[in-house]
């Protein structure tokens, strides 16, 4: 059996850094300082049950011990600066987590539990600021669009965060995790329900493709060699994709359309991410020193030009708007180190059930910087579950069937 002691404190630790990103979201819009301060907080307390689990008896195993060891060179030899703060702060972040999900066990329903009621509080927050029932998001920040239906204009849903991206990859993940995992959930339709009205209220087809293909893959993906594939497939397409960014922008696209070249092509199917993609590779590649792989900037160093397919400047920014591409510029090494570990996981411990959730996270990634972070901690949350906090089992297990 799992003990309630286990259960309790794992849910007070997950409800904990989520609350603490809600409240962070609704001071900390124009920067990472509230973010900050909650990771950190969230830190000494994993920090202390740490130490206090092995004290009383628990273990650390060696691979653990020998991760830690190999992250703890660049976190203490590089001089700390501003711009290393964030990729410190998540490092450590995410080495407590996988020390407390492989100690701590926890039941399907309890962690379907904290995460469900923390985006229902979220939820509830976002539309009340949405409805201009209450502000919470400052005048101005918003990064919303205002879409037509019919005869009327709708102001498409944003999180209080202040963005559309802040809160429909979430509602996808909400739904796709209550439907595939959380299939004894008490209110697992009213979850389904209100995820998949927030999601189609933010107007944006990132989601709504990563839920296609996650569905696909549920249905095609029957073993994990399969599921390590569907993982590396679009892994290889991205980084293709950037080489030829990076070196043939304007060359054609046989097959697809012709008559348009790459450059013009990706800024249409990306909605203009490409324009930075480019600029940003080019720095990466060409301006980034020895140390900055090892813990680099994306600061105003990495601004660029966000330019349309036609050559006209919308904006500047140095948001990727890529996960993959914020992680691999804060630390390649580390980037590197923690995508391995996390294929390994996915070719050993995933299950039929539990891929189309890892599927869907893998995928929105790729044109969301805000999915793996010191932002929102569920996407993290739910991949550790699944890939370390579930027993290792059959591909064909369910969550809720394992050995207690």
């Amino acid at each position: 059996m799992i003990k309630v002691k286990d259960d309790a404190t794992m849910a007070f630790m997950l409800c904990y850094l989520q609350f603490a990103f809600i409240v962070a979201s609704l001071t900390g819009i124009d920067g990472n300082t509230a973010f900050y301060a909650g990771g950190a907080s969230f830190l000494l307390i994993g920090l202390f049950l740490l130490i206090y689990r092995v004290g009383t008896g628990g273990t650390v195993s060696v691979r653990y011990l020998l991760l830690c060891c190999v992250l703890a060179a660049p976190l203490i030899l590089i001089p700390v600066e501003k711009h290393n703060i964030y990729m410190r702060l998540f490092t450590l972040q995410l080495l407590v987590l996988i020390y407390l999900f492989s100690e701590f066990k926890l039941s399907v329903a309890t962690f379907s539990k904290c995460i469900n009621v923390a985006y229902l509080v979220y939820f509830a927050l976002s539309v009340i600021n949405w409805l201009d029932i209450v502000s919470l998001v400052p005048h101005g920040s918003e990064n919303s669009f205002l879409i037509k239906l019919g005869g009327m204009t709708v102001e498409t849903l944003f999180g209080v965060g202040g963005s559309t991206a802040d809160i429909d990859s979430y509602s996808g993940l909400i739904l796709i995790w209550n439907f595939f995992v959380n299939k004894n959930g008490r209110y697992r339709f009213l979850m389904i329900a209100v995820s998949a009205f927030a999601m189609l209220m933010t107007f944006r087809m990132t989601p709504l493709v990563a839920l296609m293909v996650a569905f696909l893959a549920y249905l095609f993906v029957f073993n994990r060699f399969l599921a390590l594939l569907a993982v590396l497939v679009p892994a290889l397409v991205f980084a293709a994709v950037l080489l030829l960014l990076h070196f043939e922008p304007s060359a054609s696209v046989p097959f697809i359309t012709p008559s348009m070249d790459c450059y013009t092509l990706m800024w249409k199917a990306t909605h203009a991410r490409s324009s930075i993609w480019i600029g940003q590779i080019y720095y990466y590649l060409t301006e980034f020193n020895l140390f900055d792989f090892v813990l680099g900037p994306l600061d105003e160093r990495m601004t660029v030009e966000f330019v349309d397919g036609d050559g006209r400047v919308h904006s500047e920014s140095y948001n990727p708007h890529s996960t993959y591409l914020a992680m691999l510029f804060r630390s390649t090494v580390i980037f590197a180190l923690f995508y391995l570990l996390f294929l390994v996981a996915v070719a050993r411990r995933s299950r039929k059930s539990t891929f189309p959730v890892i599927f869907f996270i893998s995928i929105v990634a790729y044109t969301n910087a805000g999915i793996l972070g010191v932002q929102n901690p569920t996407y993290l949350l739910v991949l550790l579950y699944v890939l370390i906090g579930l027993p290792r089992d059959k591909f064909r297990a369910r969550p809720d069937s394992t050995p207690d």
